[in-house]
């Protein structure tokens, strides 16, 4: 059985919700409930609106689902979101420990560095009353921490800026147009075109990284590095052309989010006065200059992210194409539809964040929230692989910003959320005077 949903032409109902999700959410959830019914550019399929939906989508039979085909064209056929069944599991065993535990720790006195190096931008707009949007210094934080700790690219001014050309380029040939479906995958199509020569870029870059690693003595201690020495359990290593395709994956999933997730958390720190005092106090409490690991497990700083990445949703929705009937809760979806689980409606459920549209913290100090229930990085075994990486990530950008600089929003306009290819960011990028260093004397 389907649920009820709306039906309007395919290309409204897709427009309506890739362009305004939060209101298009809203007004389909009151009228059709948990489980909505659409027929969109990508195809017929279910949306899921629910915690306890999302629970049964998640741990569903992973032999449920393929691959939608713009995955591979877009990421590369070996990219670990283009893979499915016993291949997926297999990347999944190998990559998962790169990125959890003692790994991403070794990263977070890099990140902080790379992050302070950037404030640099802060004391120049003070010294000149100037403003600067958030978002434009998020994205260069964010690109540069992933030259060092994704790519290992060093300070050598000419090395880090021809990486910056190829991988920013690479972002910007990105067109929402390529997203959506395979059709325009076409040589004769001129955003195909920039995009294709893009990814050539890039992969003549990794290759030559490649070879200098292989060149060297060490691998590195960078993913890049960690990428080179892994082994399969039959003892294989990965072939290049299946890290260029995780290199390319890891890119794509963690700049453009973070820089926005970024954005939007110091936004919310400066439209509610109290909850950066407490975070303040709390992050003074550790002492001057605090351990790097101590900044990172700050409880209070900890659900700044979390409701940060909960209020403002970066990614509003995950989907799983079946390849045969998905049954959840009362509900079948057919095999060759779509299952969507809409993180957005999700996030901002009231039953489960009473005032949902207001920024507090404190929620994620009052009760701990399930994996169904608080799912800014997806769920079930295509759970972004990352998502530890980026949360440690957030926290120091958001830590040191909040105790070591006094930033007042230039205009008293709210943002608003706006579509920037896969992510919604925030309309003006966030423009914040920029008052001079914080004194905590």
């Amino acid at each position: 059985m389907l649920p009820p949903g709306p039906r309007s032409p395919a290309f409204w109902q897709t427009y309506r919700f890739v362009m305004h999700p939060r209101e298009t959410t809203r007004w389909q959830v009151a009228r059709y409930g948990d489980a909505i019914r659409f027929h969109g550019l990508v195809g017929a399929g279910v949306a899921f609106a629910s915690a306890e939906l999302a629970r049964e989508v998640f741990a569903a039979d992973p032999s449920t689902f393929e691959v939608p085909k713009t995955i591979p064209s877009l990421l590369g056929p070996a990219s670990l979101l283009a893979t499915a069944g016993e291949p997926h599991k297999r990347q999944r065993k190998l990559l998962n420990p790169r990125f959890h535990g003692a790994r991403v720790k070794s990263y977070l006195e890099t990140m902080r560095r790379v992050i302070r190096e950037h404030c640099g931008v802060l004391r120049r707009a003070a010294e000149a009353k100037g403003v600067v949007a958030i978002r434009d210094l998020s994205q260069t934080m964010t690109l540069d921490v992933i030259l060092e700790t994704v790519f290992g690219v060093g300070t050598d001014a000419a090395e880090r800026r021809r990486a910056r050309d190829v991988l920013v380029g690479l972002m910007r040939s990105m067109s929402p147009l390529l997203v959506g479906g395979t059709v325009l995958h076409r040589h004769w199509f001129p955003p195909w075109r920039r995009f294709i020569a893009s990814r050539a870029a890039f992969d003549a870059w990794v290759d030559t990284l490649l070879a200098a690693r292989r060149a060297s003595e060490s691998p590195g201690s960078d993913v890049l590095g960690t990428l080179l020495e892994s082994r399969f359990d039959d003892g294989s290593a990965m072939s290049d052309s299946e890290i260029r395709d995780q290199l390319m994956t890891l890119l794509l999933a963690g700049y453009e989010t973070t820089a926005t997730a970024v954005a939007w958390g110091v936004y919310w720190l400066l439209r509610e006065p109290a909850t950066l005092a407490r975070l303040r106090r709390d992050i003074d409490a550790l002492g001057p200059d605090p351990a790097v690991e101590a900044l990172v497990r700050c409880p209070y700083l900890e659900a700044v992210v979390s409701e940060s990445l909960r209020v403002e949703p970066v990614v509003t929705d995950v989907a799983r194409l079946c390849k045969k009937d998905l049954k959840i809760g009362r509900w079948t979806v057919p095999a060759g539809d779509v299952a969507v689980v809409n993180l957005l409606a999700i996030l901002t459920d009231a039953r489960l964040f009473p005032e949902p549209e207001r920024f507090r913290p404190e929620r994620f100090l009052e009760r701990t929230f399930s994996a169904a229930e608080f799912l800014p990085f997806g769920g079930g075994t295509r759970r972004c692989l990352g998502a530890a990486f980026a949360e440690a990530e957030l926290a120091i950008v958001l830590g040191t910003i909040a105790s070591e600089w006094e930033l007042a929003l230039a205009s008293d306009v709210p943002e608003r959320a706006v579509r920037r290819n896969i992510t919604m960011g925030p309309e003006r990028g966030v423009v914040v005077k920029v008052l001079g260093p914080r004194s905590t004397q």
